[in-house]
């Protein structure tokens, strides 16, 4: 039982836009906002054309036109303002995998009949005509424009199947255009972006990621796991007891897989820190990643083969942060150290960081998140964000219409340790 549509976005004809690049992606950030704010596991959504989502609901036989009227309003508003003269309509194609996917991509002078009300039997599937004011079936004409089960229904699923706090974000590497594994998040700290916590917060949110990863590791044969964790947390050896016996669970012959994420790094940090902190995890992570905020990280004052890897956690100021950051390479070459970028946004961060040949990125315009940890597996950098919308929880991609299988045995390595 799982209900698959494809969503068009239809912008008013009578605007000329003089840049229809920047108007998709506008129309994507808004669409994408709202979807990952309402469009909750264990459903799946996917941007899969300009101005094309693919939806997905494994606990629906239909889906429901009338939940996305909320959607043609946010366009509506952000788009054309109160008063604008432009106007938002949505159409969901609901059909087979295939007949959604071949929608996505149809051509818009092709549409324009039914989206006028005259159905020529193009389409065989069920078609819904959404806009800020109205819901309506084309095909058939008249429809339900109903879900089932019933939204009422879906509530009762829902209380019954409490969403996970974890999340995980796959890791990209740029230059084996493949992605390598992936981090496991607090979920609502990865759906607003949030780049650091503190005290009491953040062992609970630690612990929450330790967690779910020793539970999850037995389904993840391949790829990385990076584990977050707190600076202030792992520095101090009170706290570290807390998290010894999480720590502990982690199983040794899986220290070559794991790597220990470390958020809330001071620019510099203080004489020993690092030291003392890869010391302590050094039984049970054969990589150190430390996730920074300033771009201006002093990479020099770090000892040599004390970190693998540092990972620019975008905030402000993002393009000009990301070349900052970037133009240091030289300097962590030197310490031979790799540099990440996570958080990238969108096309502009993600264009950037491959002019600027970052070796590995994360965020929503590389990757959706997954539900378990997403693995290794090839996927060519001109074809991100790379959108995994199918239900279910499985632990990663499954092959599909634009979606290259992995070869067979394949294994990525992330340098400067041979893991």
């Amino acid at each position: 039982m799982t209900a698959i549509a494809c969503l068009r976005v239809f912008v008013g004809e009578d605007l000329q836009w003089t840049n229809p690049e920047a108007m998709a992606a506008l129309v994507a950030k808004v669409s994408g906002a709202y979807l990952e704010g309402s469009w909750v596991w264990p459903r799946r959504f996917g941007l899969v054309a300009p101005f094309s989502f693919v939806l997905a609901d494994p606990r629906a036989t239909q889906l429901n036109a009338r939940e996305l009227q909320a959607l043609a309003k946010e366009l509506q508003l952000k788009l054309f303002g109160q008063q604008g003269d432009g106007q938002i309509s949505l159409m969901m194609y609901e059909g087979d995998q295939t007949d959604v996917l071949r929608f996505s991509s149809t051509p818009v002078n092709d549409l324009v009949a039914l989206l006028d009300g005259r159905d020529d039997g193009f389409l065989t599937g069920r078609v819904c005509k959404i806009t800020p004011d109205s819901v309506e079936s084309l095909a058939p004409k008249g429809g339900s424009v109903e879900g089932s089960p019933s939204l009422a229904a879906h509530s009762n699923l829902d209380a019954e199947r409490a969403t996970p706090s974890t999340t995980w974000a796959p890791i990209y590497n740029l230059d084996h255009q493949r992605f390598i594994g992936g981090v496991v998040l607090w979920r609502e700290s990865a759906r607003a972006m949030e780049v650091v916590v503190e005290g009491q917060e953040a062992i609970k949110r630690d612990l929450a990621c330790l967690a779910a990863a020793i539970e999850a590791m037995a389904k993840s044969p391949k790829g990385f796991i990076f584990l977050p964790l707190s600076f202030s947390s792992v520095i101090r050896p009170s706290v570290r007891e807390l998290y010894l016996p999480y720590i502990e669970r982690l199983p040794k012959p899986m220290r070559h897989r794991l790597a220990a994420s470390i958020y809330g790094v001071p620019c510099e940090p203080f004489f020993g820190a690092l030291s003392k902190i890869r010391e302590f995890l050094d039984p049970w992570f054969s990589l150190i990643d430390l996730r920074i905020t300033d771009p201006a990280f002093r990479i020099a004052t770090v000892p040599l083969g004390v970190i693998t890897s540092v990972t620019l956690a975008v905030e402000r100021a993002r393009l000009t942060a990301i070349e900052h950051f970037l133009a240091d390479a030289g300097l962590y070459e030197h310490k031979e150290v790799w540099q990440g970028v996570t958080g990238i946004r969108d096309t502009h961060e993600l264009d950037l960081c491959r002019q600027l040949n970052a070796p590995f990125l994360s965020g929503p315009a590389v990757s959706s998140l997954f539900e378990e940890p997403p693995g290794q597996f090839f996927y060519p950098a001109p074809n991100l964000p790379y959108r995994s919308w199918k239900s279910g929880r499985e632990p990663g991609p499954q092959p599909g219409p634009f979606e290259p299988s992995p070869p067979a045995g394949a294994v990525v390595l992330i340098p400067p340790r041979d893991c």
